[in-house]
Protein backbone atom coordinates (compact mmCIF):
# COMPACT_ATOMS: atom_id res chain seq x y z
CA UNK A 1 0.00 0.00 0.00
CA UNK A 2 1.51 3.55 -0.91
CA UNK A 3 1.27 6.44 1.80
CA UNK A 4 0.48 9.35 0.48
CA UNK A 5 1.46 12.57 1.43
CA UNK A 6 -0.74 14.54 3.27
CA UNK A 7 2.01 18.19 3.59
CA UNK A 8 1.49 18.02 -0.27
CA UNK A 9 -2.38 17.88 -0.52
CA UNK A 10 -2.10 20.61 2.22
CA UNK A 11 0.13 22.91 0.32
CA UNK A 12 -2.12 22.31 -2.67
CA UNK A 13 -5.29 23.44 -0.81
CA UNK A 14 -3.20 26.81 0.36
CA UNK A 15 -2.18 27.30 -3.51
CA UNK A 16 -5.50 27.32 -4.25
CA UNK A 17 -7.17 29.46 -1.58
CA UNK A 18 -3.86 31.81 -1.81
CA UNK A 19 -4.60 31.99 -5.94
CA UNK A 20 -8.26 32.31 -5.67
CA UNK A 21 -7.19 35.38 -2.93
CA UNK A 22 -5.31 37.07 -5.19
CA UNK A 23 -8.12 37.05 -8.29
CA UNK A 24 -10.82 38.36 -5.40
CA UNK A 25 -8.14 40.98 -4.82
CA UNK A 26 -7.15 41.78 -7.98
CA UNK A 27 -3.14 41.29 -7.22
CA UNK A 28 -1.15 39.26 -8.70
CA UNK A 29 1.90 38.22 -6.56
CA UNK A 30 5.53 37.50 -8.69
CA UNK A 31 6.09 33.65 -8.19
CA UNK A 32 8.90 33.78 -5.87
CA UNK A 33 6.65 36.04 -3.28
CA UNK A 34 3.26 33.77 -3.81
CA UNK A 35 5.80 30.61 -2.74
CA UNK A 36 7.04 32.39 0.47
CA UNK A 37 3.57 33.17 1.52
CA UNK A 38 2.68 30.00 0.74
CA UNK A 39 5.01 28.45 2.67
CA UNK A 40 4.67 30.70 5.49
CA UNK A 41 0.57 30.32 5.81
CA UNK A 42 1.42 26.55 5.81
CA UNK A 43 4.08 26.55 8.53
CA UNK A 44 1.38 29.03 10.64
CA UNK A 45 -1.17 26.49 10.08
CA UNK A 46 0.81 23.38 10.88
CA UNK A 47 2.17 25.54 14.10
CA UNK A 48 -1.37 27.43 15.46
CA UNK A 49 -3.90 29.24 14.68
CA UNK A 50 -2.08 32.66 14.98
CA UNK A 51 1.22 33.50 15.56
CA UNK A 52 1.96 34.87 19.09
CA UNK A 53 2.37 38.42 19.43
CA UNK A 54 4.79 38.40 22.29
CA UNK A 55 7.45 37.45 20.62
CA UNK A 56 7.10 40.26 18.20
CA UNK A 57 6.34 42.76 21.27
CA UNK A 58 9.55 41.17 23.54
CA UNK A 59 11.59 41.66 19.80
CA UNK A 60 10.93 45.16 19.29
CA UNK A 61 11.58 46.25 23.07
CA UNK A 62 14.91 44.59 22.20
CA UNK A 63 15.32 46.05 18.77
CA UNK A 64 19.43 46.49 19.39
CA UNK A 65 19.89 42.87 20.32
CA UNK A 66 18.33 40.99 17.32
CA UNK A 67 19.64 38.33 15.26
CA UNK A 68 19.09 38.29 11.89
CA UNK A 69 16.93 35.75 11.68
CA UNK A 70 14.35 37.72 14.43
CA UNK A 71 14.13 40.70 11.65
CA UNK A 72 12.64 37.62 9.07
CA UNK A 73 10.30 36.20 12.28
CA UNK A 74 9.43 39.76 12.96
CA UNK A 75 8.28 40.84 9.35
CA UNK A 76 6.44 37.30 9.01
CA UNK A 77 4.50 37.71 12.06
CA UNK A 78 3.50 41.58 11.63
CA UNK A 79 2.63 40.34 7.75
CA UNK A 80 0.00 37.76 9.14
CA UNK A 81 -1.21 39.90 11.94
CA UNK A 82 -1.72 42.62 9.24
CA UNK A 83 -3.78 40.81 6.47
CA UNK A 84 -4.99 37.76 8.51
CA UNK A 85 -5.39 38.88 12.23
CA UNK A 86 -6.15 42.42 12.20
CA UNK A 87 -8.77 42.52 15.02
CA UNK A 88 -6.10 41.76 17.01
CA UNK A 89 -4.74 44.55 16.54
CA UNK A 90 -7.17 46.09 17.30
CA UNK A 91 -8.39 44.76 20.53
CA UNK A 92 -4.80 45.81 21.75
CA UNK A 93 -5.23 49.10 20.75
CA UNK A 94 -2.30 49.07 17.75
CA UNK A 95 -3.27 50.23 14.71
CA UNK A 96 -2.93 47.96 11.71
CA UNK A 97 -0.65 50.41 9.82
CA UNK A 98 1.84 49.64 13.02
CA UNK A 99 1.98 45.97 11.82
CA UNK A 100 2.52 47.01 8.13
CA UNK A 101 5.22 49.44 9.51
CA UNK A 102 7.74 47.41 11.29
CA UNK A 103 6.63 44.38 8.93
CA UNK A 104 8.53 46.51 6.14
CA UNK A 105 11.10 47.42 7.57
CA UNK A 106 12.12 43.81 9.33
CA UNK A 107 12.47 42.79 6.15
CA UNK A 108 14.06 45.92 4.76
CA UNK A 109 16.39 45.38 7.45
CA UNK A 110 17.38 41.55 7.04
CA UNK A 111 18.05 42.03 3.55
CA UNK A 112 21.00 43.66 4.83
CA UNK A 113 21.98 40.24 6.04
CA UNK A 114 21.45 37.86 3.84
CA UNK A 115 21.65 37.89 -0.18
CA UNK A 116 18.00 36.56 -0.86
CA UNK A 117 16.29 39.29 -2.97
CA UNK A 118 12.80 37.79 -1.82
CA UNK A 119 13.28 39.73 1.43
CA UNK A 120 13.92 42.97 -0.23
CA UNK A 121 10.63 42.02 -2.45
CA UNK A 122 8.40 40.94 0.89
CA UNK A 123 9.46 45.11 2.33
CA UNK A 124 8.38 46.57 -1.17
CA UNK A 125 5.03 44.62 -2.00
CA UNK A 126 4.07 44.65 2.20
CA UNK A 127 0.72 45.98 1.59
CA UNK A 128 0.25 43.80 -1.44
CA UNK A 129 1.01 40.68 0.36
CA UNK A 130 -1.59 42.48 3.19
CA UNK A 131 -3.76 43.02 0.40
CA UNK A 132 -4.23 39.40 -0.48
CA UNK A 133 -3.45 38.04 2.87
CA UNK A 134 -7.33 40.11 3.79
CA UNK A 135 -8.80 38.82 0.78
CA UNK A 136 -8.33 35.06 1.82
CA UNK A 137 -9.70 35.90 4.83
CA UNK A 138 -12.75 37.05 3.50
CA UNK A 139 -13.23 34.63 0.47
CA UNK A 140 -16.46 32.60 2.25
CA UNK A 141 -17.22 35.47 4.90
CA UNK A 142 -18.33 38.83 3.48
CA UNK A 143 -17.81 40.55 7.30
CA UNK A 144 -15.55 43.55 6.70
CA UNK A 145 -12.54 42.62 9.08
CA UNK A 146 -10.94 45.97 9.82
CA UNK A 147 -12.94 48.52 11.59
CA UNK A 148 -13.42 51.89 9.76
CA UNK A 149 -10.97 53.83 11.47
CA UNK A 150 -7.99 51.31 11.23
CA UNK A 151 -9.39 51.01 7.24
CA UNK A 152 -8.98 54.56 6.93
CA UNK A 153 -5.28 54.89 8.59
CA UNK A 154 -4.24 52.02 6.32
CA UNK A 155 -5.71 53.16 3.16
CA UNK A 156 -4.29 56.98 3.52
CA UNK A 157 -1.00 55.94 5.03
CA UNK A 158 -0.40 53.13 2.21
CA UNK A 159 -2.80 52.83 -0.37
CA UNK A 160 -3.90 49.53 0.62
CA UNK A 161 -6.90 48.45 -1.82
CA UNK A 162 -7.86 46.12 0.89
CA UNK A 163 -8.78 48.90 2.86
CA UNK A 164 -10.43 51.52 0.71
CA UNK A 165 -13.07 48.33 -0.44
CA UNK A 166 -13.30 48.22 3.32
CA UNK A 167 -14.26 51.72 3.96
CA UNK A 168 -16.88 51.58 1.17
CA UNK A 169 -18.50 48.87 2.74
CA UNK A 170 -18.46 50.74 6.12
CA UNK A 171 -20.37 53.70 4.45
CA UNK A 172 -20.64 55.42 1.33
CA UNK A 173 -19.81 58.93 2.36
CA UNK A 174 -15.57 58.20 1.72
CA UNK A 175 -12.94 60.20 1.99
CA UNK A 176 -11.25 62.39 -0.97
CA UNK A 177 -7.97 61.78 -2.48
CA UNK A 178 -7.22 64.95 -3.37
CA UNK A 179 -6.78 68.10 -0.94
CA UNK A 180 -9.81 70.10 0.10
CA UNK A 181 -10.85 72.55 -2.55
CA UNK A 182 -13.07 74.76 -0.21
CA UNK A 183 -12.65 78.32 -0.50
CA UNK A 184 -11.74 80.50 2.44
Amino acid sequence: MESINIHLAELGGWRALLSKAEFVAKTELDGALEEYVLRLLFKTSRRSAEPTLSSINEGLNAAHDLLADDFRAIGDHCLLYAGLFPEHAVRRNLPITYYVTVGESAYAEYVRYTDDPIFGMLSTFFVDIVDVLIALRQIDDQQVIMDPINAYHLWRDTGSVAAWKALSRHSSSLPGISVSTAIN
